[in-house]
């Protein structure tokens, strides 16, 4: 399983893939070029595309082993449609994008993760996991539910480099994206990243942790 060909569409600066093996060939594909850059920085072996990520996952989902797709949350999210939220913003209907993307990786049949916020709306397909933050639509569940499916806190509020540090991930350094902030906040926990993509990508390596004879560092 060490050459898995993966997809990671609409990459963020990476953070779903922060613990992934560097020995997964990885394609990531981001629309902003400088999130862009700034996920190349972080991951130079891996092969970085500036373009639709919804576009390259229904044209080339199957050319790859697994896919991981992270559709824009803003039109789904709880917080946006809140009191709060909705202050001073155009709501939207919710982006199809995400529907779209759960069932055509469904019927494709292979090894994927959808990820997204907690919906607003009751979801069309339920999700497979649920964890603090996150709905996941996986083509297999992880055996052993971490901490971090069970609640990770986060730091939402403070500076970036603070909020980079509470999700266990590297400073974005000043000035390479237009917000450290939301670039952070978009950004999948590590280690939930690693524990949903093993699952689902690399089953045979979940199975060695949930009977304890594996560890996240020999995932290869």
């Amino acid at each position: 399983m060490s050459e898995l060909r993966v997809l990671n569409a609409y990459a963020g600066i990476g953070g779903n893939r922060h613990l992934w093996s560097a020995e997964w060939h990885v394609t990531a594909v981001e629309l902003d070029p400088r999130i862009a850059a700034e996920y190349a920085r972080r991951y130079p072996q891996d092969t970085v595309i500036v373009g639709d990520a919804h576009e390259y996952v229904m044209e080339h989902a199957h050319e790859f082993d697994a896919v991981w797709t992270s559709p824009p949350c803003p039109t789904h999210s709880r917080f946006n449609h809140s009191v709060k939220g909705m202050k001073n913003r155009e709501v939207k209907p919710p982006d199809p994008r995400l529907w779209e993307e759960i069932a055509y990786l469904r019927d494709l049949g292979g090894r994927y993760v959808v990820e997204n916020v907690h919906v607003y709306y009751e979801p069309p397909i339920p999700p497979d996991v649920v964890t603090l933050r996150h709905y996941y639509w996986v083509s297999a569940a992880p055996l052993l539910m971490s901490h971090a499916h069970t609640g990770v806190p986060i730091a939402n509020e403070g500076r970036a480099d603070e909020m980079a540090a509470a999700y266990g991930l590297p400073p974005i350094p000043v000035g390479a994206v237009k917000d450290r902030r939301l670039a952070i906040r978009n950004a999948v926990v590590p280690i939930e990243g690693y524990d949903m993509a093993v699952a689902a990508f690399a089953r045979e390596l979940a199975q060695c942790r949930g009977s304890g004879s594996g560890e996240r560092e020999s995932a290869t």
